[in-house]
C-alpha cells in the first residue's frame, strides 16, 4: 500500500446515549446524511430486525465497528453503521416497540421508555467507532466509503460523492440535473423507468469531468469522477458561474439540433432510445459551435450523426467496453470528423 493509500484514523468507544446526543446536536456532531436515512431498511417488514439488534445489545453481544469520516468542521459523517445508529436513535425516541424477542420475551410490545432499568443498560452500551481523520485525501475516503457501503444501504457512487464533497459545485449539480432533458434521461415517454440515486447529477458531473479534464481519464470512471469532485471543492463563485453557463449553453445547443423525442438518441433507428454515448458526444461538441451555424446546418448535423450511429465501426465501439479510454477517444474522433464536414 502506498503512502497516499494509508489511512490516518483513530478509534473511540461511544455509548449509545452519546451517539444520540451527537446526532441531535445543533449543528450535529454526528451526521446521518438524509440520503442514507431515506434508505433505511430495517423497518421494511415490521421492526423484527431492529428488535433483534436491540436484543443483541441488551445481551452484550459484541457489535461490528462503525466508520466515520471527519469533515472540515470536525463533525463525523457516518459512512458505515447507518442502520445500527439509526435504529439506536429511533428506539430511544420511542419510534417502535420491540417484537420477536426470544432472550427477553417479556420485552415484546415495549418501547424504550418502558424498559425500566434496562433502559440505562441500553444507553450505556458502547460501540467501537473508527474515525477517518480529515487529513485523509477525500478520494481515498470516497473509496473506503464505497467499499464499506456494499450492504443494506446500497448507496450509489453519486450519493457517496454528495455526502463527501458537499459544497457549491455539488449544489450546482443538483440545480442542473433538474433540466428536463437531464431529469428525464432514459426514463421513457411514459416515465415507466424509475430513476433514483442522483443519476441526473452524475450525468451533469460526467459532462464537466470529460469537458474539463478528459486527458486525465484512465479507464476508471468512478475514480475519474471522484477526482473531479475533489477538485471542485476549490472552485470559487466565478468558476461555478462559468461552469453553469457552459453546461446550459451545451444543452441548449443540443436542443437546437435535436427534438425532445430524439435528443441523445441513436437517430439512425426507428426505435429511439437514449444512451450515455450519444449524450457524451453531443454535449461535448455542439456547445463549441456558433448558434447561427447550428441553426443553419441543423439537418446536415442530424444527417451526419445518423450516419455515425449507423456505421459499423461506431456500432462496434458501442457494443462493449463503453468506458475504455481508447473507445471514447475513437468515438470522439469519428464524430469530430463528421461534424466538421457537416458544418463546413
Amino acid at each position: 500500500m502506498t503512502q497516499s493509500a494509508t489511512l490516518s484514523l483513530h478509534t473511540i468507544d461511544y455509548p449509545f446515549e452519546t451517539l444520540a446526543q451527537r446526532a441531535k446536536a445543533n449543528p450535529p456532531k454526528l451526521i446521518l446524511d438524509p440520503e442514507f436515512q431515506r434508505k433505511y431498511k430495517w423497518d421494511k417488514d415490521g421492526w423484527g430486525r431492529a428488535s433483534k439488534f436491540v436484543e443483541s445489545c441488551l445481551m452484550r453481544i459484541p457489535l461490528p465497528s462503525c466508520y466515520f469520516a471527519e469533515n472540515d468542521d470536525r463533525a463525523h459523517l457516518v459512512i458505515d453503521g447507518v442502520q445500527r445508529i439509526t435504529t439506536i436513535i429511533r428506539f430511544m425516541d420511542d419510534e417502535f416497540a420491540l417484537e420477536g424477542m426470544t432472550a427477553f420475551p417479556e420485552l415484546n410490545g415495549k418501547k424504550f421508555s418502558e424498559l425500566g432499568s434496562l433502559a440505562a443498560d441500553f444507553e450505556s452500551t458502547t460501540i467501537r467507532c473508527v474515525v477517518l481523520r480529515n487529513e485523509n485525501p477525500r478520494e481515498l475516503i470516497a473509496e473506503i466509503f464505497s467499499r464499506l457501503n456494499k450492504g443494506a444501504v446500497e448507496l450509489s457512487d453519486q450519493e457517496i460523492r454528495h455526502a463527501l464533497f458537499a459544497g457549491p459545485f455539488d449544489k450546482l449539480l443538483g440545480e442542473l440535473s433538474q433540466a428536463p432533458a437531464i431529469k428525464n434521461f432514459k426514463i421513457g415517454k411514459n416515465g415507466q423507468t424509475k430513476k433514483d440515486s442522483r443519476e441526473g447529477e452524475e450525468l451533469v458531473l460526467r459532462y464537466f469531468a470529460f469537458k474539463e479534464t478528459s486527458g486525465e481519464y484512465s479507464d476508471n470512471l468512478t475514480r475519474f469522477l471522484d477526482q473531479f469532485m475533489e477538485k471542485s471543492m476549490k472552485f470559487d463563485e466565478n468558476r461555478i458561474n462559468d461552469l453553469r453557463s457552459n453546461f446550459l449553453n451545451s444543452l441548449n445547443s443540443c436542443h437546437l439540433v435535436f427534438s425532445d423525442d430524439d435528443i441523445f438518441c441513436d437517430i439512425s433507428r426507428n426505435r429511439r432510445r437514449q444512451g450515455i454515448v450519444y449524450y457524451d458526444l453531443l454535449m461535448g461538441s455542439l456547445g463549441d459551435i456558433n448558434e447561427d451555424i447550428l441553426k443553419d446546418k441543423k439537418e446536415k448535423i442530424r444527417e451526419a450523426f445518423s450516419e455515425l450511429c449507423n456505421s459499423p465501426e461506431f456500432r462496434r465501439l458501442t457494443a462493449g467496453g463503453l468506458q475504455r479510454k481508447t473507445s471514447i477517444a475513437r468515438r470522439n474522433a469519428l464524430w469530430g470528423k463528421k461534424l466538421k464536414e457537416a458544418i463546413s
